[in-house]
């Protein structure tokens, strides 16, 4: 049986785990949200590397709508 993403990124987050590369996260070194749910990750690089889909799309709706932050009105 799969598993979520959710589950997954908070399961890497207890294991102190980078979900992207799997390698330990220092303490005190985790890059991320914050947030269990969002994962945290070894470095910035993983992070974009993991959420690289997501981040592409969301480029795509600013610059279509002609917004160059998300929070402009």
């Amino acid at each position: 049986m799969a598993i979520s993403e959710a589950t997954y990124l908070k399961t890497m987050w207890e294991r102190n785990e980078c979900p992207n590369c799997r390698s330990a996260i220092p303490e005190g070194k985790r890059v991320g949200t914050g947030r269990k749910k969002d994962g945290g990750f070894c470095s910035l690089d993983c992070y974009t590397r993991y959420y690289a889909m997501e981040l592409s799309e969301k480029a795509k709706l600013l610059k279509r709508s002609g917004r160059s932050h998300p929070n402009e009105p």
